[in-house]
């Protein structure tokens, strides 16, 4: 039986781990500063995710990787701070396979892996050697083998039994390397529930479900302003679905925008309050349902990132200018508040 200190320790404390990206507000050395300093300052997790390629032919030889990709290796945390680390083995379109990462990343794919099924063995051999050498490197306290998933069954439903056979064959793989360390894939939440365009939720659950068996965490990556579907104000128990596979959850990567992202065909959700009522949504559920970890997407705002960006990326990359937790001036928001505040609970499992 809990004791009422033991209630009231587990009040004050969080069970969960909190942090962000390195992604920076500008392309600028400034830039790159003001995303590490609020990092170290409002969280005990940096978040490295791989999602512009593999060195697919080094890995499936055991060579030596190109100097950027052996750069991105020898990142280490600040004192205290822990290591999740994301890999995807798809292309950020969710459908086909993962570009070349070789002298820089999302280089186009060498001929004789244009045409590679997402389980052809060589395939399944570099991803899973990559991710090992990577662990190795970097030394993460959580994996993700797979990002956003699911989305591939909305853009692509007949590749998903050949991804799920990769997913699968890699799972094992690294688990057999390193049993101890939670491995998992990342479910896209809009897709996931059916409010993304072309997507179906019957058929999400189900074949999220199935792959949940080589998963040890339910991940979850979710931006609620990306749909108009999203109810508002968010109701409290909108992620309750999460705890159906009675499995550990984390938020793997988040944001909400505390402005409109206005197109010329949509116009995306945003403002303080929405942002900040989404993270009183998410920290509280986070706190009752004891997730292993939060990742906010970006710690600032990045307009001014975006305007140097080429016509097409700025475009994509408007869509989350505004979810930082401050400024591009260093402003906190009221959600970067509420972050802060929970931030300061002690970190206790």
């Amino acid at each position: 039986m809990m004791t009422a200190i033991a209630w009231v320790v587990l009040a004050e404390s969080r069970p969960f781990r909190m942090g962000f990206t390195p992604w920076p507000s500008e392309m600028s050395e400034a830039g790159l500063t003001q995303a590490r300093r609020f990092m170290e300052q409002n969280g005990d997790l940096t978040a490295i995710m791989f999602l512009g390629g593999i060195p697919w032919q080094e890995a499936l030889e055991n060579k030596p990787f190109s100097a950027d990709v052996q750069k991105q290796l020898a990142y280490r945390p600040p004192p205290g701070t822990k290591v999740f680390l994301s890999i995807s083995p798809l292309a950020m379109s969710r459908k086909d396979l993962a570009p070349y990462w070789g002298e820089k990343d999302n280089m186009p794919l060498p001929p004789e892996w244009r045409n590679a099924a997402l389980d052809d063995a060589k395939v399944v051999l570099s991803f899973s050697r990559f991710v090992i050498r990577s662990v190795e490197a970097l030394r993460p306290e959580y994996l993700a083998i797979g990002v956003e998933s699911n989305a591939m069954l909305t853009y692509d439903r007949t590749k998903w039994p050949a991804y799920k056979r990769l997913h699968t064959q890699a799972y094992r793989n690294v688990k057999t390397k390193f049993p101890k360390l939670p491995i998992f894939f990342t479910t896209e939440v809009n897709h996931y529930l059916g409010r993304s365009m072309g997507s179906n939720a019957t058929d999400q659950e189900r074949e999220v479900g199935e792959l949940m068996k080589q998963s040890d965490w339910f991940a979850m990556s979710y931006y609620p302003h990306m749909t108009l579907a999203t109810p508002w104000p968010i109701p409290s128990t909108a992620l309750d679905f999460a705890k159906k596979f009675r499995k550990p959850i984390a938020m793997s990567e988040t944001g909400m925008n505390s402005q409109p992202a206005v197109f010329p065909q949509v116009t995306l959700p945003g403002s303080p309050e929405m942002q900040d009522q989404y993270y009183q949504v998410l920290l509280d559920a986070a706190q009752r349902d004891r997730y292993q970890l939060i990742v906010n997407f970006c710690t600032t705002d990045f307009e001014k990132l975006v305007a140097v960006l080429p016509p097409g990326d700025r475009e994509l990359a408007s869509i989350w200018t505004y979810s930082g937790l401050q400024t591009s001036s260093g402003q906190l928001k009221p959600a970067g508040k509420r972050w802060q505040s929970t931030f300061a609970r002690p970190f206790r499992r």
